[in-house]
């Protein structure tokens, strides 16, 4: 069990706590992630559909208009050819017929019908009656042939027509010429449409998708004017080059108002005798329904991400429960060993206590690992004894063996040869007898000292045990002789200086070298050994601090 204590220091929680809660931390922020990516993605998906619908919007209201317009026209066309006002009528009768006309329609302001010189003969209402609109446009413009007119304010009907207060009455005309049966030209009929008729088409559009509340709907000119405002009295609009910058489609757009809002923009066309005027129908969603949409997949996307990231980590727990486990038993071990209480005099174990079971697991191998090493070194330290002389800490006949079997395959492929120098003290016994065994122990370590200085650095010397030693010169076969002599005269020399012990400052000895040299003396070590032994014998024969080379041939 945790302690209390211990819940604001994570690093002293059991290994399956601290598993576990970092599996869950991961997991749930890695599912977070996804979830923001994954709602990231969805908005941009709700956009693109918002945006796909309000420009689909403008496109229905953009064909509209110029379905509306092109009826228009072709109700003008097929009147101007009808008999009543080609033939002698009376202008009642074609009064009659412009009625008619009217009434199909309420948009319909004025259908007046003029002589050739432009005086207005019958009119809807008998408004402009007996007047010249010679010199209107409509008029200029029908008497050439079918003709439509943009969106214009009134001028000569302005007090006819109704009109909100505080707004200019606008039409939009339509005219085409009355030919006689002779061809020459009867008059020109001429139609105003309020454009009111374009807000009400506004309306038919957005009201059965129910979208009025969130979305808007403008008309601008192909110069960038305002047409058709999106609400009384003007409201936001967009500058003409945003129009162009948006041109046929659908991006975020910042209107007057100062709000960013998803705009779409859809160009009204020709259509059938209409020629189009090049109206842009603007639609703008002002966020809520889109921004509504967005946060509800938001919301989503946080929640199945939590849910997904709970049920991971729920996954996790129990697999880190499964892989803990063996951890927990060995960990719980090896606090029952440490608790174990040792034998007096007794080895025992010793584990320093741990935070948590890694820890513990982690001083326990440490501890294994100390005491593997300390056992290596400890056998390193008995192979060394083996192979060293205790006394004076030069190899031993022990290793003299294993070197025999290290350099025998040089010397037999003739890469190498060994001299054997083989040395025996003089005057050693006596200062064992007057002086003491200690006296004399010092003089061999002394002596030794002496011999690895001489020896070089690739050579070996050897204690074969009381005043006798060995010295292996390695070298390159010919050269056994020459250094074997070089060698053992420096050796002789050195020996000759006094050695001390204590008090004792002029302990002389001397020393009787034999030499013989590997293989040319002898085809195993032992047996050049034995000739630079005798060699040895020759030369204490001779006398003291002498040096004899085996001059006999092997075999």
């Amino acid at each position: 069990m945790i302690r209390p204590a211990h819940l604001l220091r994570p690093r002293q929680w059991p290994l399956r706590l601290q598993a576990s809660v970092g599996s869950c931390v991961l997991l749930m922020l890695l599912s977070l992630a996804i979830g923001q990516l994954w709602a990231r993605r969805a908005a941009d998906q709700v956009r693109t559909e918002a945006g796909a619908a309000l420009l689909q919007t403008a496109r229905n209201m953009a064909d509209r208009l110029s379905y509306e317009m092109a009826e228009r026209t072709r109700d003008v066309r097929l009147l101007s050819q009808l008999d009543v006002l080609r033939g002698t009528t009376s202008p009642a009768e074609i009064r009659g017929a412009l009625d008619r006309l009217r009434a199909t329609l309420p948009a319909y302001a004025w259908i007046g019908v003029t002589d050739a010189d432009g005086t207005v003969i019958a009119a809807t209402d008998d408004v402009l009656l007996g007047q010249s609109i010679a010199a209107r446009p409509v008029f200029l413009n029908g008497r050439e042939g079918l003709w439509t007119g943009d969106v214009h304010e009134a001028v000569m009907l302005a007090r006819y027509a109704p009109n909100s207060p505080g707004e200019a009455v606008k039409f939009v005309d339509v005219a085409a010429p009355i030919r006689r049966a002779d061809g020459s030209l009867g008059g020109v009929i001429a139609l105003h449409l309020s454009w009111q008729w374009a807000d009400q088409l506004r309306r038919s559009v957005l009201n059965p998708r129910g979208l009025l509340a969130t979305q808007q709907l403008s008309v601008y000119g192909p110069d960038g004017a305002v047409l058709l405002a999106p609400q009384a009295g003007m409201g936001p609009t967009l500058a003409p080059a945003q129009l162009a910058t948006l041109q046929e489609g659908w991006a975020d757009t910042l209107w007057s108002d100062g709000r960013p809002s998803l705009t779409a923009v859809a160009e009204s066309r020709p259509l059938q005798q209409f020629k189009g005027f090049r109206w842009h129908v603007v639609a703008r969603d002002q966020g809520d329904a889109t921004a509504a949409a967005t946060q509800q997949v938001r919301a989503s996307a946080l929640a199945w991400s939590i849910g997904i990231g709970l049920l991971c980590s729920l996954i996790g727990c129990w697999l880190i429960a499964l892989l803990v486990a063996p951890v927990e038993e060995l960990a719980h071990a090896l606090r029952g060993t440490a608790a174990r209480p040792r034998a007096p005099g007794g080895p025992g174990t010793s584990l320093p206590r741990r935070r948590n079971d890694v820890q513990q697991i982690a001083a326990a191998v440490a501890q294994l690992q100390d005491t593997l090493k300390d056992r290596e070194q400890a056998v390193q330290s008995l192979e060394q004894r083996a192979l060293r002389d205790p006394l004076t800490g030069l190899w031993n006949r022990s290793f003299l063996a294993e070197m025999a079997e290290r350099l025998a395959d040089d010397v037999d492929q003739a890469r190498l040869e060994v001299c054997v120098l083989c040395l025996d003290l003089d005057a050693f016994k006596p200062i064992n007898d007057r002086h003491g065994h200690a006296a004399g122990d010092q003089v061999l370590v002394q002596v030794a000292k002496r011999l690895r200085k001489l020896a070089r650095e690739q050579d070996f010397v050897f204690r074969l045990g009381g005043d006798e030693f060995l010295v292996l010169i390695t070298g390159l076969p010919g050269e056994g002789s020459a250094l074997s002599r070089t060698l053992a005269e420096r050796i002789v020399r050195d020996m000759r200086r006094p050695m001390s012990y204590l008090t004792l400052n002029n302990l002389r000895v001397g020393c009787s070298i034999g030499a013989a040299v590997w293989p040319t003396h002898g085809a195993t070590l032992a047996e050049a050994m034995r000739h630079a032994d005798e060699a040895l014998y020759a030369a204490k024969h001779a006398g003291r601090g002498q040096f004899r080379q085996y001059a006999g041939v092997s075999g």
